[in-house]
C-alpha cells in the first residue's frame, strides 16, 4: 500500500473478549484516506466485533485505535459521529419515519442536541440525488424494498456529511441487482475523496469494488492486501475449508470465484 496517503483509521495490537466464547487477538491494521477497504472472513470470524470497537460501542482490552490521528479514548461518541458515518447491517426503527426524516438523522451528529437539527434542504436533496431517490422522500420507510432502504441509508450517511463511512454487512439479503447498485453508490462516495469501510460475505463482491481487503479467521487478521493479492485459491481454502477456483478473465480485473 502507498505511504503517500492520509492514514484516517488504524488499530495497534487491539484485543478484546467476549469471556472464553470469542477472542480478537493482537490486531493491527490501518485504513487510508479514499481507500474502499473490506474485511472478508467466515461468520463469527470478529468482523462486526471490530467495527464495533472502532465506534467505540465496544472497549478493548488493549491496543490503541486513533480515528484521523486522535485515540478514541480521548473522543466522545459525538465527535466520532462527526467523524464517521456508521450503517449497521440491521436498522429497524420503532416509530415509521419517513425516507426523508431517516436521512436528516444524519445531521444530529452536527447538532447541539435533537430538537435543535435544522434540515438543510440542498443538503438534503444532495443525498437523495446521490443515491436516486428523490421521489421517493416522502414515502414511509417501511414501504420500501430491501435495497432501497440500505439506499436511505447511504444517503443519511452522505448528510451526515463525514469523512469516513463505516458499512457492516451493508448487502446481506438483498439479490445480486440491489447488491450492484449499492455496491456501485458506496464506490462513488471513495471517488468524492470520502473513506469507505465495509465487511461482506460475498467475496466476488468485494473482491470487484474493494481496493484494499483484510481477512480474518477465529478473531485474528490473517493476510491484507489487494484484491489479487487476497483472492488466492490456497488462502481462501484454508479460511473456508472448501474447494474452490480462481479464475482470472481478460475482460474484467478482479479475480472471480467458482466453486
Amino acid at each position: 500500500m502507498s505511504n503517500t496517503k492520509k492514514i484516517v483509521i488504524s488499530l495497534e495490537n487491539i484485543s478484546f473478549s467476549y469471556g472464553e466464547n470469542f477472542e480478537l487477538k493482537d490486531i493491527s491494521l490501518y485504513v487510508e484516506e479514499g481507500t474502499f477497504f473490506g474485511i472478508i472472513g467466515p461468520n463469527g470470524s470478529g468482523k462486526t466485533t471490530l467495527l464495533s470497537l472502532i465506534m467505540k460501542f465496544l472497549k478493548p482490552a488493549s491496543g490503541k485505535i486513533m480515528i484521523n490521528g486522535n485515540d478514541i479514548k480521548h473522543m466522545s461518541h459525538k465527535k466520532i459521529a462527526q467523524n464517521i458515518a456508521y450503517i449497521a447491517q440491521d436498522f429497524n426503527p420503532s416509530y415509521d419515519y419517513t425516507v426523508e426524516e431517516i436521512v436528516e438523522m444524519g445531521g444530529i451528529a452536527h447538532s447541539k442536541n435533537f430538537f435543535d437539527t435544522e434540515v438543510d434542504e440542498s443538503k438534503l436533496i444532495n443525498a437523495l440525488n446521490t443515491v436516486n431517490l428523490v421521489e421517493y422522500r416522502k414515502r414511509p420507510f417501511s414501504t420500501l424494498s430491501g435495497g432501497q432502504q440500505r439506499r436511505v441509508l447511504i444517503a443519511r450517511a452522505i448528510y451526515q456529511n463525514t469523512p469516513i463511512i463505516i458499512a457492516d454487512e451493508l448487502i446481506n439479503h438483498l439479490d445480486i441487482g440491489q447488491s450492484v447498485k449499492v455496491m456501485d453508490y458506496l464506490k462513488s462516495l471513495t471517488k468524492m475523496g470520502k473513506t469507505v469501510l465495509g465487511t461482506f460475505h460475498d467475496i466476488t463482491i468485494a473482491a470487484k469494488y474493494c481496493d484494499i481487503i483484510a481477512l480474518m479467521k477465529d478473531g485474528e487478521i490473517t493476510k491484507v492486501g489487494t484484491p489479487k493479492e487476497i483472492i488466492n485459491k490456497d488462502i481462501l481454502e484454508k479460511i473456508y475449508d472448501i474447494n474452490l477456483k480462481i479464475i482470472h478473465s481478460p475482460d474484467v480485473e478482479y479475480p472471480i470465484i467458482v466453486i
